[in-house]
Formats: C-alpha cells, structure tokens, sequence
C-alpha cells in the first residue's frame, strides 16, 4: 500500500447542485452517492485518513407542501446514512435567512478550518477537495504553500475557478463513475 495519506473534503452542498443539474441531462448520475466509496475512488492505493463531508440540513419550510415533506424526508434520511458510514465525518452548517432567501452559512469556513488545522498538524500529505467553489482559495493556499501539501481538486467541467485550478497539482474533472448511489 501506498504510504501517502490522504484527506477528503466534501462540499457536498455545492456539489449537489451540479449532480442535480447533470442528472436532469443523464439519469445515470446520483445525486444521493456514498462519499465513503468516492473517497476510496479518488486515494486509490493510497491511505485515507479522514473524509470529511460538508452539508446543510434541509430547511423546515420544505415540510409545508406534500412534496416538500417527501424531499425532506429523502435528504434527512441520507444524511443520517452517511453519518453511519465508517471513517466520514460528517460537517452541517446551518441556513440563515427568510423564506426563499435562505443562505448556507458555516460550510466554507468549517471546510477551509479543517484544512488548515489538520494540515499544521501534519495528519495528511494531500488534500482532495470535491468542490468547484473559488472561496477555499483561502484553504488551499496555506494549505500548499505554508504546509507544502499536495492538492487535488476534483471539479466539474464548465463551473470550475481558475484560482482553483492554478492551486491544484492534480486537477481531476468529476466523472460519473465517481458517484455511486448509496443504498437506504
């Protein structure tokens, strides 16, 4: 086995938006994947040694109509899976705001806290993050050039910062077989 540690960094509500967009194109993709097999996908021989997995809740307004109630339901239910799943830690921020206006609040700086902090502490030799979002420019700076990790972003084609895609050693497009439903 291949001595370099690994971290994997989910922003699994930025990446949702994409994988709900891709799925209305190709049904083929899912939405509702195992971040645990996603991980394994992207270390390959290499060690994991922490996947870490960034979301919010689903809003209360969802449970006033009926098929509100039933997302709600599906995206609790997932999330309480992948809370099971050996070796992910699951992150929630939380929304702020009224109505139709709700905005997540604490993802980013959650994300961008664990990277640093586990990179100062030397607990892995690469990050992997799975987002498209510029703002963990802020994470992955130190993280490379103070720390001297090694960077991996793994994006979707079209939606990825170039501020980004300068940081990464090893930029990889998300692919399909990435993303394997989990069961529940």
């Amino acid at each position: 086995m291949n001595p370099t540690r690994v971290a994997v960094f989910i922003d699994n509500s930025n990446i949702y938006k994409y994988l709900s967009g891709l799925r209305k194109i190709d049904k083929k993709w899912t939405c509702l994947y195992d971040p645990s097999k996603l991980a394994k996908k992207l270390a390959g021989d290499r060690t994991i040694s922490a996947v870490y997995f960034y979301c919010t809740p689903p809003p209360p307004q969802m449970l006033k109509t009926t098929n509100g109630r039933e997302k709600y339901s599906i995206q609790t239910k997932y999330y309480a899976e992948v809370q099971k799943l050996h070796g992910v830690e699951v992150k929630f921020g939380n929304l702020q705001g009224v109505g139709g206006e709700l905005k997540e609040k604490n993802l980013d700086t959650q994300l961008t806290a664990n990277m640093i902090s586990l990179a100062a502490q030397n607990a892995f030799d690469v990050a992997i993050l799975v987002s498209n979002d510029r703002d963990y420019v802020s994470a992955l700076e130190p993280t490379k050039n103070i720390f001297g990790k090694k960077i991996e972003i793994v994006y979707f084609k079209g939606f990825i910062s170039n501020s980004l895609l300068r940081l990464a050693d090893v930029p990889r497009r998300a692919r399909r077989s990435f993303f394997e439903r989990l069961n529940f």
